[in-house]
């Protein structure tokens, strides 16, 4: 059978579509700033309670925003192939721009902006 006769099959790329969450995000931010809001309106007390837990005395590291940052960060981190960390250093051009932008451009440019 020659090669050229074989049909090739194509994969159809799938539509990959946003769940519920991700569909309204911007609705849920705007939900959470009003109820952060109102919250503090009806209920400060609790309000300078959340504000009092930090990690030690005068740290301004606040615990409930940590634990929510990390909340927030984690589903970022679970999707990282750690797999491919490993080959970083064969191609470092990609690393080596993004340390650069990181570090040198963008605290000049964020107090340029400021």
């Amino acid at each position: 059978m020659d090669i050229t006769m074989v049909p090739v099959l194509h994969a159809q790329p799938s539509e990959k579509r946003l769940n519920l969450f991700e569909r309204y995000l911007t609705l849920w931010v705007g939900l959470c700033m009003v109820a952060g809001v109102l919250l503090g309106q009806w209920a400060p007390n609790v309000v300078k309670g959340l504000r009092s837990l930090e990690f030690g005395e005068s740290s301004h590291v606040n615990f409930p925003i940590a634990v929510l940052i990390w909340l927030m960060i984690i589903p970022m981190m679970m999707k990282v192939d750690f797999v491919s960390i490993c080959n970083v250093g064969k191609r470092p051009r990609g690393l080596l721009v993004t340390l650069l932008v990181n570090w040198v451009v963008k605290p000049f440019s964020m107090a340029f902006f400021a």
